[in-house]
């Protein structure tokens, strides 16, 4: 198994459409003009994902720093690597949909190699920045230690892990160290995801509907 930063993690996804090379100084200029704070929570602290060997697809790892703020359907992701430069900022937003279940965002620009990407869902934009896809939206919910509201969960006996989306995700180290880990089996290759918290509150998990 290869361990790599988020650059390499995601040069290797998008080598075959456009060349990296050495864009880390157009990518700090691209993003020099911030945009206005997004509402909502800031989810910050230190990511690391892993894919497992699988027919066709080489055991990876990529980790990092990440900053994720906002919602799922108007946010911002940020992705650092260990030395501080930014390599990846993601931005979106789309229409309030006004019903139970989001309808996500409308529009998804991901800033990164240089470049500038556009997307209209999660999945492809989390492959692209991180080189797996991840859900997203359910992981603002995850990373506040509780399910995602709109899809059911499985609990365990004793509510320290769940399952929803095909993830399994342990919450039992997120009051204290603020620790989640997520794991999925299925579809091959597995992946395996494991953040730590800079700041974790306990109350979002306590507040679980027993």
């Amino acid at each position: 198994m290869e361990a790599i930063g988020f650059r390499r993690a995601r040069a290797r996804v998008t080598a075959l459409a456009t060349a990296c090379g050495l864009a880390a100084a157009v990518l700090v200029q691209g993003c020099a003009s911030t945009p206005p704070p997004l509402a909502g929570p800031v989810l910050a602290g230190r990511i690391a994902v892993r894919s497992e060997a699988a027919p066709g697809h080489d055991a990876r790892s990529a980790s990092g720093q990440f900053e994720l703020r906002g919602s799922p359907e108007h946010g911002q992701l940020v992705l650092t690597s260990p030395i501080g430069t930014v390599v990846a900022r993601a931005r979106w937003s789309g229409p309030d949909s006004g019903l139970a279940q989001p309808a996500g965002p409308a529009d998804i620009e991901l800033e990164a190699d240089g470049g500038t990407r556009r997307f209209d869902n999660f999945d492809d934009m989390t492959e692209a920045a991180l080189g797996q896809s991840l859900p997203l939206a359910a992981m603002f919910d995850w990373l506040a230690g509780r399910p995602w509201p709109h899809a059911p969960a499985v609990f365990d006996a004793d509510r320290t892990t769940f399952e929803q989306l095909g993830w399994r995700v342990d919450r039992s180290r997120y009051a204290s160290d603020g620790l989640v880990a997520a794991d999925r089996p299925l579809p091959p290759p597995a992946l395996h995801v494991r953040v730590k918290l800079d700041a974790a509150a306990s109350a979002p998990a306590a507040a679980d509907s027993k």
